[in-house]
């Protein structure tokens, strides 16, 4: 059962590593993607205002609580007033790429601090479990506890 055990930690360490790795390499991507999918729908919305479109820059202002973008055209109204909150639409100057870029740097740096804890609990469990095999496989001579004689 401890060889076992010792593999599901090392499978699992295994697992972490390269997240932890990725994270710490590549970690704008998330923020870089998700800007870009924002821009893509928003520009969609601008152009034509399909309502499959719309639902979904709706949902977006919703869940990130923001309204908009900044735009050096300036034409950004129309589209604000068809998918804002009514409560936020007033509060047309927070920018939602803003709004997301926080909101990722803010959760990013919890998921960092998350796998780095579970790689250390990997780890004392890769080390914990290997002691407890080390020491019931070659301590066979379990019956002679309590008769130690000196040579």
């Amino acid at each position: 059962l401890h060889p076992q055990g010792f593999f599901c930690f090392a499978l699992a360490f295994c697992g972490l590593l390269p997240a932890a790795c990725w994270r710490y390499t590549r970690g704008s991507e998330v923020e870089d993607s998700m800007m870009d999918v924002y821009d893509l729908v928003y520009e969609e919305v601008r152009r034509n205002a399909s309502s499959f479109r719309r639902h979904e820059l709706t949902a977006i202002h919703e869940a990130f609580l923001c309204c908009g973008k900044h735009s050096p055209f300036g034409d950004t109204d129309i589209v604000e007033r068809k998918t804002c909150p009514p409560n936020q639409a007033q509060d047309a100057g927070q920018d939602c790429l803003q709004e997301i870029q926080d909101f990722l740097k803010k959760h990013m740096v919890f998921v960092f601090a998350l796998l780095g804890i579970s790689i250390a609990f990997t780890v004392y469990g890769m080390v914990l479990t290997s002691f407890l095999w080390f020491s019931i496989h070659f301590s066979s001579n379990l019956d002679r506890k309590g008769k130690y004689t000196l040579r």
